[in-house]
């Protein structure tokens, strides 16, 4: 039982510390300043975890992890390998590329800024999509306001039979409503789950059109300029091109794979890292980026450039997720405004119609 209590205790750890994005930041910057300053890995967690423990206590979540990280280090596992289980495989790769070059602080420093850039895209994807759930909702609401309070109220002062035009249509949604709006809302629901379910895991030529517009660019871009800071973090820590690829092909998701093998179908028939995305036509990470890549990859400088175009694609990346759900937002406002306009239309007709029988 004990030991099920500990599994049990560290699996929440892992969990905390790998949605935590803000303290993930904390720990990297101050592991990369102290290995800076030329303090050893080992004895860099062990002095944050006796201060965290002494702030905190020992069963804090932090404290756990530095303690897990130690074991496994003890035990001859690298940092990277001992990180495994408590942080997204991206970062961990960026951190195992930085002790292969020798570079552990700069990889650290790069880490923060995939998180920082991360959080940035979540943030505004998170943002764009609270409106329109909300006027989905407010939809299902005004919907079942009429068909079960308004509409009804009506129908019991007149016969359904003898109302006409758009006053007759406001039935016919009452009717509709109580019979079938259930059914509509678990579609909705259905769809949703499909769609996100989809994301990581739809592939093939289908997929890559979708793939230009919203949502699904939406998730293009998000991924994309999320492989691209950690590509540039990777190469410019010194990893190559095409090792640099096949560690971000690891535990990758289906989809994110079917693109990493593309490029690395072509990189290893010869072709540069831009000509070979361009040649896998998947439009990933971004058709601009794909032809930035293609002008710079044979160039010396090559890492240079592709920490900027990583950064650069980054900064647009929240700028077309901000304004697709711009989109989304304005087509979810035009909806309801349509669907509220009909249903007081409907309502004022079915008053007038109910005036003229009662004064008749």
């Amino acid at each position: 039982m004990r030991l099920d209590l500990d599994a049990l205790t560290e699996k929440f750890a892992k969990f905390s510390f790998a949605t935590d994005a803000a303290m993930r930041r904390r720990v990297w910057l101050k592991l990369a300043k102290l290995i800076e300053n030329g303090v050893q890995i080992r004895t860099a967690i062990d002095t944050m975890r006796d201060r965290r423990a002494k702030m905190k206590g020992k069963n804090d979540n932090l404290v756990l992890a530095y303690g897990s990280w130690l074991d496994e280090i003890n035990n001859g596992k690298r940092f990277s390998d001992a990180i495994e289980g408590w942080v997204a495989p991206e970062e961990r790769m960026l951190i195992a590329s930085g002790e292969q070059s020798g570079k552990l602080e700069s990889a650290l420093r790069s880490t923060v800024t995939l998180i920082e850039s991360g959080k940035q895209i979540r943030s505004a994807v998170i943002g764009g999509l609270i409106y329109p759930v909300v006027l989905l909702v407010l939809s299902f609401g005004i919907m079942h306001l009429f068909g079960y309070k308004i509409i009804p109220a009506f129908s019991k002062v007149i016969p359904e039979d003898r109302w006409t035009g758009i006053a007759a249509s406001m039935v016919d949604v009452s009717h509709f409503v109580q019979n079938w709006l259930w059914l509509v809302a678990i579609l909705v629901i259905v769809l949703f789950v499909a769609f996100f379910v989809s994301l990581p895991i739809w592939v093939g030529a289908a997929r890559v059109k979708v793939d230009a517009y919203a949502p699904y660019s939406i998730y293009r871009i998000v991924k994309g300029s999320t492989w691209m800071i950690a590509f540039s973090a990777l190469v410019e820590a010194g990893v190559r091109a095409e090792n640099a690829l096949q560690m971000l092909g690891q535990n990758a998701s289906p989809w994110l794979t079917e693109r990493i093998d593309g490029c690395l179908a072509g990189m290893r028939n010869g072709y540069t890292v831009g000509d070979s995305l361009a040649r896998a036509g998947h439009g990933f990470p971004d058709i601009e980026v794909i032809d930035d890549l293609g002008v710079y990859s044979s160039l010396s400088s090559f890492d240079q450039a592709l920490a900027i175009i990583g950064r650069e694609m980054m900064a647009t990346g929240i700028e077309s997720v901000q304004k697709s759900m711009v989109i989304v937002f304005n087509v979810g406002l035009m909806v309801v405004a349509l669907l509220l306009s009909w249903m007081i239309s409907g309502m004022l007709a079915m008053q007038l119609q109910m005036a003229s029988v009662l004064s008749g």
